[in-house]
């Protein structure tokens, strides 16, 4: 992490937090102690293997699930619902296929019932940032999987949220538009210095987005490894292949998964 990052004070703070589900008659405790810190302006990747409570985790964040025990704090407030500083990403795009590219994106301001006078202009802006000018009046039904997913980062920004909570947007898209997509995130992140955690089944995914990688374990879920990634800005992973650093890191976390995966069939 860069030395910036690491003066200025934690914006999320994640101290203790575990949450428990009722499910099938039994307790289910889906993420138990989990402590982890994000400062304003940092790019976290999260990890882990399927069912590992990393959405969950995301989701209390986003003030959508709330804690059995423990505390999220946003600027040292504890979180108590959503909120206009964060806006979510999901994997499924989640547009209304009866709106246009243009009314999907002004959808962020319609849940923060903003009336402001150059909503239209924001919206435009947005489109634009995202590459999709041209395509305002078009239906969800008319655009391809990578370009949906560009409304759904559209509808994100617009509103200028302070905090891009990502579940897997990248998980639906081939691997070429994946590329793309992954490259076209990371010339928003430094375009706007938005804070972002983004959920990922990638270990390439995680090293090349992450200013830190966390790596979650499963039952219950809880944080396993935090690990700095210590490469300049943008990457590629063309030109990641040759480069040490990401090789030593790919190789580490395959390690790392691969002896986690292998104590979870233990455990069965």
């Amino acid at each position: 992490m860069n030395t910036a990052l690491q003066e200025k004070q934690p914006l999320i703070q994640v101290s203790g937090l575990t949450v428990r589900y009722p499910t099938r008659g039994r307790i289910m405790t889906a993420v138990e102690d989990v402590n982890l810190t994000v400062r304003e302006g940092e790019f976290i990747t999260v990890l882990g293997p399927s069912g590992c409570g990393k959405t969950t985790v995301m989701n209390v964040i986003a003030g959508l699930v709330p804690p059995t025990e423990g505390s999220v704090l946003i600027d040292g407030e504890p979180v108590a619902g959503p909120s206009p500083d964060r806006a979510v990403v999901f994997q499924d795009y989640a547009l209304m296929p009866w709106r246009t590219v243009e009314d999907n994106v002004r959808f962020g301001f319609e849940m923060q019932r903003s009336r402001a006078s150059d909503t239209a202009s924001k919206v435009a802006g947005a489109i634009e940032m995202v590459g999709l000018r041209g395509f305002e009046k078009s239906y969800p039904r008319e655009l391809s999987g990578g370009m949906q997913q560009r409304v759904g980062l559209a509808r994100a920004i617009v509103a200028e949220p302070r905090i891009l909570l990502m579940d897997e947007p990248l998980g639906a898209v081939d691997a070429l538009t994946r590329e793309v997509m992954r490259e076209e995130i990371e010339r928003l992140f430094l375009a706007t210095g938005k804070t972002v955690v983004f959920i990922t089944h990638s270990i390439e995914e995680a090293i090349l987005l992450g200013d830190r990688i966390v790596v979650f374990k499963s039952r219950p879920g809880a944080v396993l490894e935090i690990v700095e990634t210590k490469m300049e800005r943008p990457r590629s992973e063309r030109g990641a292949q040759g480069d040490r650093r990401y090789i030593e890191l790919r190789d580490h976390l395959w390690d790392v998964l691969q002896q986690e995966a292998n104590e979870a069939v233990k455990l069965r």
